[in-house]
């Protein structure tokens, strides 16, 4: 197993492990057994016995064709390096490791590791590493945020940024097949309910998508809808877009609708995972074919989500043509800003979402087409917006988020 030993030299820097051995009859074959039982030694070196009796034996994951100026001169040692090393060329001389990769060798079934380079994975450093998470970056409210700040320093989408009226344009580094999971916003909730169990809850929507190198996507991040704690019903949820060019949809995901003093959980203030707008709880139907919901009466009404292609109806306070309640959500070709309401402030979340009454009807959630105005029934909500998903590998869910604002992961394959 061992070639024959080279006298008064010892490989240096290479020893992972160092064992004093007694006098035994025979140190050496000693040595050369603990090498054996260590799957990542490929040579030994023997010291002479010290004033106690005891020899050093160094095992090394390395040996002297490898690293032959690591071979020196030392005094009493012994150094034996395996036949298998031996018989075999260094497998970085090859360089095997891509991307300017550091090579290591000695420590796995290959006799090599890849060390990459930031932006790099695989065992060969081959492919391209990426995962860019992005917020809505602090911003709350109807109008989407105003500046980058520090949030995506130092991750993987750091300097492919910028902002442009609340939305996010982003510039693809490299070409290649890539999963998107977009995450719209949940809806409000209101000082009748004052927690978050019963609230519209934004949708979950997950596709792959090839994108080429340069092109700009643009990603509007849906903010949560206002919450009322001085009365009742509540804005609706922002939805969540991505955008190829100026009008192109790739994946969408719809906002959960805004509640008005809600006493269960209602699936009908949930975003929905198709391409309608939901009909809210004791309310009217959502937009559909991508624009925004316009159903509704002359009572005291939320504003209607917005859509894709156009904004939701509004109350006749906001010069809309039906009620006196609240705005309703721009859509996505409209800057995506989320509708005001009647009283108290308590607007639609940036990506669409219906502004409340205020005192009665909760908004609609924004979304591909959007939610539904809300009634201002008691126990009532503003419909869920519709969802949008063009990739490939599809996985949606309707109910997913109760925490409030919106999310976009995105991950190179």
């Amino acid at each position: 197993m061992f070639e024959k030993s080279v006298r008064g030299r010892a490989l240096q820097q290479h020893v992972f492990k160092q064992i004093y051995l007694t006098m035994a009859i025979e140190p050496h074959s000693d040595c050369k057994n603990r090498c054996l039982m260590e799957n990542t030694c490929v040579s030994v070196n023997v010291g002479p016995p010290d004033k106690n009796g005891l020899r050093v034996c160094q095992l090394s994951d390395s040996d002297h064709t490898q690293h032959p100026d690591d071979l020196k001169p030392q005094e009493g040692y012994q150094y034996w390096a395996t036949k298998t090393t031996l018989s075999l060329q260094n497998p970085c001389s090859s360089s095997p490791c891509l991307h300017n990769a550091t090579c290591l060798n000695g420590f796995t079934d290959k006799r090599y590791i890849c060390l990459c380079q930031a932006g790099y994975k695989g065992n060969k450093c081959e492919k391209k590493a990426f995962k860019a998470i992005f917020t809505n970056l602090n911003a709350t409210g109807r109008y989407g945020p105003t500046t980058l700040g520090s949030h995506y320093t130092g991750q993987d989408h750091d300097g492919q940024v910028t902002l442009s009226s609340g939305i996010q344009r982003w510039t693809v580094p490299y070409t290649g097949d890539y999963r998107i999971e977009a995450v719209g916003a949940a809806g409000g909730y209101d000082g009748a309910t004052n927690n978050t169990q019963y609230r519209g809850r934004g949708a979950r929507m997950i596709g792959t998508f090839r994108l080429k190198e340069d092109e700009v996507i643009q990603i509007l991040v849906g903010q949560g809808g206002g919450i009322n704690k001085m009365d009742l019903s509540s804005g609706g949820g922002g939805g969540t877009f991505l955008v190829r060019g100026t009008d192109t949809p790739l994946i969408i995901a719809g906002g959960g609708g805004g509640i008005d003093s809600a006493k269960s959980i209602h699936v009908e203030c949930d975003a929905s995972t198709s391409k309608i707008g939901k009909s809210g709880h004791k309310s009217w139907s959502g937009g559909s074919n991508g624009h925004g919901a316009q159903t509704a009466d002359d009572g005291y009404s939320g504003g209607g989500g917005g859509g894709f292609y156009s904004s939701g109806r509004s109350g006749t306070d906001f010069k809309g043509t039906k009620g006196v309640g609240g705005e309703g959500g721009k859509g996505f070709l409209q800057g995506g800003e989320g509708g005001i309401s009647l009283h108290h402030n308590v607007v639609g979340g940036f990506g669409g979402g219906g502004g409340a009454h205020g005192q009665s009807g909760g908004g609609g959630g924004g979304g591909y087409s959007g939610g539904s105005s809300g009634d201002g029934s008691r126990d009532s909500c503003g419909g869920g917006g519709g969802s949008y998903n063009d990739g490939n590998n599809q996985d949606n869910k309707c109910c997913y988020n109760t925490a409030g604002h919106g999310q976009v992961t995105i991950t190179l394959l």
